[in-house]
């Protein structure tokens, strides 16, 4: 039943019994994106929520808010609470 096979670009496919196929990376081990930013934690979706957390590991809402105005800041370690995220974002 588990009948991967190799496919192009490091990845593998598999047909379904119900006529449709499945390809896969063949080693998701080093993909360290999450699925929810970090500093909100609501989930993420966008490309652009992507490329936001490829440089900054939160989504694109949030550097909009609280990284991008106080970019210097950050990079020299300043990083919202918690409780700074919630209330900006709920205001």
């Amino acid at each position: 039943m588990n009948n991967w096979k190799p496919y192009p670009n490091n990845r593998q496919i598999l047909e379904h019994p119900e006529g449709f196929y499945i390809i896969k990376e063949n080693d998701l081990s080093d993909d360290n994106t999450s699925i929810f930013c970090l500093l909100c934690e609501k989930i993420m979706f966008s490309f652009y929520d992507e490329e936001a957390f490829n440089k900054f590991e939160c989504c694109d809402t949030c550097a909009s808010k609280f990284i991008y105005p106080r970019m210097s800041e950050w990079k020299e370690g300043w990083r919202p609470t918690k409780e700074y995220v919630m209330s900006k974002l709920n205001s």
